[in-house]
Parts: C-alpha cells; sequence; structure tokens
C-alpha cells in the first residue's frame, strides 16, 4: 500500500512540474508563430492618437512592449517591422544618429499620433515618461528608444538581443499596442 501511495505521490509532483526551475521551463519555450515579417494596421483613426504610457514587461517565454493612448474610441494605425539598424537608430525629422542597444531593431511606428495634444491654445503633455527605456530582467528587449514624434507620426525602435518572432495586438479601452517578442 505505501508503494503505491509512494508511486501515487511522485507522479503528482512530476504532473505539477514540482522541481524545475523557470529557466528549465523557459529554455523549452517555442517561438512564435507569427514570424518576423512586418505587421501594419489597416485601421486610420479620424483623430491623433495620444500616447499615454509606454511599459515593458517579461513572462516565461517572451518579452512585451506595450504602448497605451487616449481618446478611448479610436483604433489604431500602426506598422511594426525589422529595420536595419542604420534606419532603426535615426531620428525622425532631425536625421541624427541614436545609439540603441541591441543587435536586432523592431521599429513601432504610429500615425496619426503624439505625445502631446496640440490642438488647442494650451500644449498638454499626455506622455511623461522617459525618451529611452532601459528594462531589466528581460529576455531579448534591450532597450526602448522614441526615434520620432513629427508630424502626427511616432515612432519608437526596440532593441532586441536577437531577431525574434513578434506577435502584434491593438486593442482595448484605453487603445493600446502590445507587442510580444519570443
Amino acid at each position: 500500500m505505501r508503494l503505491r501511495q509512494a508511486a501515487f505521490l511522485a507522479l503528482v509532483v512530476v504532473a505539477a512540474g514540482c522541481g524545475k526551475t523557470s529557466k528549465e521551463d523557459s529554455t523549452k519555450c517555442a517561438p512564435l508563430a507569427e514570424g518576423t515579417a512586418a505587421k501594419s494596421s489597416a485601421a486610420r483613426p479620424t483623430q491623433t492618437m495620444l500616447l499615454t504610457d509606454v511599459k515593458a514587461g517579461s513572462e516565461p517565454c517572451a518579452d512585451r512592449v506595450a504602448f497605451t493612448f487616449e481618446p478611448a474610441d479610436q483604433k489604431l494605425g500602426y506598422r511594426v517591422e525589422y529595420l536595419p539598424a542604420e534606419q532603426a537608430q535615426t531620428e525622425d525629422g532631425s536625421g541624427k544618429h541614436l545609439d540603441i542597444a541591441g543587435k536586432a531593431f523592431l521599429v513601432v511606428r504610429l500615425e496619426p499620433a503624439a505625445t502631446a495634444d496640440i490642438s488647442s491654445e494650451n500644449l498638454r503633455v499626455t506622455y511623461k515618461g522617459p525618451r529611452t527605456i532601459t528594462p531589466t530582467g528581460l529576455k531579448y528587449v534591450q532597450q526602448i528608444t522614441k526615434i520620432g514624434d513629427f508630424e502626427a507620426v511616432l515612432a519608437w525602435t526596440i532593441g532586441l538581443s536577437e531577431k525574434r518572432p513578434f506577435k502584434v495586438t491593438s486593442a482595448g479601452s484605453p487603445p493600446h499596442l502590445t507587442i510580444e517578442i519570443g
């Protein structure tokens, strides 16, 4: 009877994944099925979308970068694609070179979009975060840098340790664009 109980307990422990570390689990992650091709939306907002937040995080098999916008009733117009370092590290408008950590570069272009509302007499800055974000504890994302906010085109470069498949989702209220890299 004790042998049967011990065998059952061992089976439960194995099935529950006990004894595995997150590092062991993460090495078994399959790449995202979406691939590395450029992804675009068909949406064209009727007004300029205003960036309010940028966040980066990680899960066992993927990193995520999320951009949050206002107003709530609009869909986002975007294009997300890998570009060569020379293009990805060039500031829109000025042409200035920006040093962005990474070996592969995903460029996120949103339009019409901006970080400030200039539609009235008083300027209202909607994104008050840093121009460059250097997250810690992520697998692939090394740096996120704003490379453009010019003529209603907002652009950010995500510097990655290597070229990885990615998935783009756009939804919610407030609207957000999430790029999952894995």
